[in-house]
């Protein structure tokens, strides 16, 4: 699993949670390290940023399509607009979750998306 946000306390949360779970976890900064580390890596599942540095997360699903990269992707952002998240989905995201975001909630739909 890559969890890729530019908060750090988040992206520490994230990495903790999962980790508990006995998930493999990794985890990038900024969107452009997220995409490097996805086209170099084997992810299951991706947890990414909408808005991030260096790149943003449409952009960083973008090109994991053109780099034939297709772990799960669930979006997660700040920003709670249905016309984003319709985006995100329609470029092949499996969810979207908008933060400050329920930690059990958000395993759950990783478990199911796992499961698809």
């Amino acid at each position: 699993m890559l969890c890729a946000d530019d908060k750090p306390e988040l992206r520490e949360a994230l990495a903790n949670q999962f980790s508990n779970e006995d998930f493999d976890v990794d985890t990038a900064e900024d969107g452009k390290i997220a995409l490097e580390k996805i086209i170099a890596g084997n992810y299951d599942i991706v947890l990414l940023d909408v808005m991030m540095p260096n790149m943003d997360g449409l952009t960083v699903l973008h090109e994991m399509k053109r780099a034939d990269k297709h772990p799960f992707v669930i979006m997660l952002s700040g920003v709670n607009e249905v016309a984003i998240a319709e985006e995100c989905v329609r470029m092949g995201a499996k969810d979207f979750i908008s933060k400050p975001y329920d930690p059990e909630e958000l395993l759950h739909i990783v478990i199911k998306v796992l499961g698809s």
